[in-house]
């Protein structure tokens, strides 16, 4: 029984991740992370940025699937191309555990490094470097520690003269940016984060279940939100059904541990026991089907 229940609950959350990674691609959402991470988008409007991911010409979903030969496979959150003049390559990963063993900044690296040359054939050959295209890594870490809640930190390629007056051209080495995002769950919403507010309390909000729907609509209203509610309804209700789950399956288990004391300290049958516990025609079904099973 509890294997069935673990089961169903997985592919639950594999549904709810796959929300959260249709939240952060929205337009709404991904032109606020474009505009305020984005350099070459900082002369844009909020509006014109939307109006750029809308458009087939000047944006492209990439496959979330990169292969590199001896290299092994590498599966992206999201993936996209926006064309800024120049064209950026823009990868945004949600990371619900910010200590999985090994640094995230480490793999984050590694992931502009992929995608770098994934563009090969299709950006740059290897006898012209110069066309390969700028590459944004946006890590979203929302079950980080609350002394870190709102806390951006940036990696990236620069130029240090050592010896001599030689300084080369910014675009022939500023190929790779990693930002990582640290918040956290239990962030207080009425307070305003102290830079990008914008975009750290929206993305704290949709991303955790702390709040419930009208509580999301009411910041989305007020974030200036317009068409992502329906997403955010379905990611509700998903998340609602989910912690009912982990009820009943701590009940059942409950149920389990004092039918089977019970049983043991009373030494009597399995229906005396639930005579005894007082258990409704659904538990004693239940657990029938557990100790049949």
């Amino acid at each position: 029984m509890e294997g069935i229940i673990e089961k169903s609950s997985s592919n639950h959350k594999l549904v709810l991740d796959n929300y959260c990674k249709l939240i952060i691609c929205h337009e709404e959402i991904l032109s606020r992370i474009v505009k305020c991470f984005v350099d070459e988008a900082k002369h844009l409007t909020l509006n014109e940025i939307e109006r750029l991911i809308k458009e087939k010409k000047s944006f492209q979903h990439l496959d979330k699937e990169n292969f590199i030969p001896y290299s092994g496979k590498t599966n992206y959150d999201f993936l996209c191309t926006i064309d800024l003049s120049p064209r950026i390559y823009l990868n945004v990963e949600i990371q619900n555990d910010p200590n999985p063993g090994y640094s995230l900044i480490t793999r984050g690296l590694t992931y502009i490094s992929r995608i770098m040359t994934t563009q090969w054939k299709n950006e740059y050959y290897d006898y012209d470097y110069n066309h390969i295209k700028k590459v944004y890594s946006i890590w979203i870490l929302p079950q980080s520690a609350k002394k870190n809640d709102g806390h951006i930190n940036a990696y990236k390629i620069d130029e240090i003269n050592i010896n001599g007056t030689t300084i080369e051209r910014i675009e022939t080495y500023d190929k790779g940016v990693l930002i990582m995002i640290y918040l956290n769950k239990e962030h207080d919403t009425n307070e305003k984060y102290i830079i990008y507010d914008n975009i750290l309390t929206p993305l704290v909000t949709f991303l955790n279940n702390v709040l419930n729907y009208q509580e999301k609509r009411k910041i989305l209203k007020k974030y200036g939100f317009k068409v992502i509610d329906k997403e955010i309804e379905k990611m509700c209700n998903l998340g609602e059904m989910i912690e009912r789950e982990a009820k009943q399956k701590e009940r059942r288990v409950m149920n389990l541990e004092h039918l089977q004391n019970v049983m043991h300290e009373l030494q009597c049958s399995m229906q005396r026991a639930m005579d005894i516990l007082k258990l409704t025609d659904d538990e004693r079904e239940e657990i029938r089907k557990y100790f049949q099973a």
